[in-house]
């Protein structure tokens, strides 16, 4: 994990040790000021400082799938980007395997996590724990290109339009912080689809 990955991480558990509000409240990020909420995420901090555009490369999953920007074309995209040794990244998994199970048979959709570990780690881990998302890895350098906000776990929803109409990292800490962060992010799909 790199110093800087580390940090985001440290900065999300803290938040969570000390707990989430619905209210909003500030979260500074290599300078920049993210208004943060549960219930909102990011979204509107994250567009005004870099567009609606959420570009991503040409992927290959770590099965040997490959994703490229013309099967995207009219698909409502949930990008999740995690690393195995993050804990926060991996107590979402349940969550976003819900989602992959309730969408299933919609072709509009595509479920996709992106790390920086490597594919022989992603594979071990995967041993022992289910991910239905497809899995792709790229250099962290890209990863940083991409998403351009330092924090662990950050989920991004991409409309149809390529556009990007949701943005989260971390996820609510409640009573069952697994049902609402499925809640969360199920009403932003919908959402999306209808964008």
């Amino acid at each position: 994990m790199t110093r800087f990955s580390f940090i985001s991480v440290a900065l999300l558990i803290s938040l969570y040790s000390t707990g989430q509000t619905k209210k909003q409240r500030v979260v500074v990020d290599n300078d920049k000021k993210f208004l943060y909420s549960d219930t909102a995420g990011v979204t509107q901090s994250y567009i005004a400082y870099f567009g609606d555009r959420f570009p991503v490369p040409n992927l290959t999953t770590i099965d040997g799938k490959s994703i490229n920007q013309a099967d995207l074309k009219g698909k409502t995209v949930i990008y999740n980007f995690w690393f195995v040794s993050c804990r926060p990244c991996v107590a979402e998994i349940p969550a976003l395997n819900r989602l992959v199970k309730k969408y299933k048979s919609d072709t509009t959709l595509l479920f996709v996590a992106i790390t920086f570990d490597k594919e022989d780690h992603i594979k071990d881990f995967l041993q022992k724990r289910e991910f239905t998302f497809q899995i792709a890895s790229l250099p962290q350098t890209e990863i940083d290109t991409i998403k351009k906000i330092s924090f662990y776990p950050f989920t991004a929803i991409v409309t149809k339009e390529e556009k990007l109409s949701f943005a989260l990292f971390s996820r609510p800490i409640g009573k069952d912080p697994e049902e609402e962060f499925f809640n969360l992010l199920d009403k932003q799909i919908e959402k999306a689809l209808f964008q």
